[in-house]
């Protein structure tokens, strides 16, 4: 609400004559933001681009929780960028990278969502996705439920993002389509096989193992031109507010010596989102790494009656590599 009569916003959303929805971050959420900018509350309210920050929080009509679907990109009042919307298989709902905590609570002019977290109308990877053709990559991502890891613009990531070809190239030597590849389990496995943490343009590129936030490596070949295992690097450099993009030929897949062992050992884990037990299905004793969005590991162990106890994780997105099974993305509440 100080922000909101900071950037003189009242006359705006009190007009009882216009609809709204309000993705409204709490208190705390305000708090996270000033520390990521190594500031406080009174830095954002100083903040030169208040307003426009305030205003990517805001659509020109009305949405209830119900109206919104997976992977959905809408304008808000701000023209800097869109926000993008994912709903889990859970029911569970985020704006770019942040949570809705609380929707549908209703006013005479509109509708608030409430986040746990501020947003920023900042370019990310996943805008270099959607505003370059890369059609195919930017549903795979939708589909793995991975938008709110990729459009966090405080984490950095390296992406090397395969043309729209290249997943058609990898449906036929599938035997199957786009919607077979959409369908892979372990789908989110592969993309984020193709993401690097931190920001590493061509120039800083070196030839060796290059680990991936998949928690396996990529081999980068600067024999002859830029390789990625066996994919061609076409368009170095893009950039974006949160990282860079390198466009490549080929889809890179993880941990199998041909394209035929892509789908592996089917494992689930649940509650997804979880809060204080994690339990981990068709395994038992294994081996497991949990690893946050950056790829770094934060807890490794052996399973004990097929569940992690994650009680001490803050909240947030994390994957969870189980030995011999696929990485798998979960979500602590």
């Amino acid at each position: 609400a100080t922000a909101v009569i900071t950037a003189e916003l009242l006359p705006t959303l009190t007009d009882p004559f216009a609809a709204f929805t309000v993705f409204a971050p709490t208190n705390d959420a305000f708090d996270d933001l000033a520390a990521a900018l190594n500031t406080d509350i009174a830095g954002i309210l100083a903040l030169s681009n208040l307003a426009d920050i305030l205003t990517y929080h805001v659509l020109g009509t009305e949405v209830a929780s119900t109206a919104i679907s997976n992977g959905d990109v809408v304008n808000p009042l701000s023209a800097t960028n869109s926000l993008k919307l994912t709903k889990t298989m859970a029911g569970d709902v985020y704006v770019n990278q942040a949570a809705v905590s609380m929707a549908d609570v209703m006013a005479d002019n509109g509708t608030v969502h409430v986040l746990n977290a501020a947003l920023l109308p900042s370019e990310t990877v996943i805008d270099v996705a959607l505003d370059n053709g890369f059609s195919t990559l930017a549903t795979a991502v939708i589909t793995a439920e991975l938008l709110p890891t990729l459009t966090d613009p405080f984490a950095e990531f390296t992406v090397f993002a395969p043309v729209n070809e290249a997943f058609d190239t990898l449906a036929i030597a599938l035997n199957t389509d786009l919607a077979g590849i959409l369908a892979l389990s372990n789908l989110a496995d592969i993309l984020t096989y193709h993401v690097v943490s931190g920001t590493v343009l061509s120039t800083d590129l070196t030839a060796g193992n290059v680990p991936t936030v998949n928690g396996q490596s990529v081999t980068v070949n600067l024999s002859a031109g830029v390789k990625i295992n066996q994919a061609t690097v076409t368009s170095p450099d893009v950039t974006a507010d949160n990282g860079v993009v390198h466009v490549i030929d080929a889809v890179l897949i993880p941990n199998a010596a041909s394209v035929n062992e892509v789908e592996i050992t089917p494992t689930q884990v649940y509650p997804n989102p979880a809060t204080d037990v994690l339990s981990v299905s068709n395994t038992l004793n294994n081996n497991f790494s949990i690893m946050d969005i950056k790829g770094s590991i934060i807890m490794e162990g052996e399973l004990k009656g097929s569940s992690v106890n994650i009680s001490s994780l803050p909240k947030g997105a994390y994957f969870i590599q189980i030995e011999g099974a696929t990485q798998i993305k979960f979500m602590k509440f």
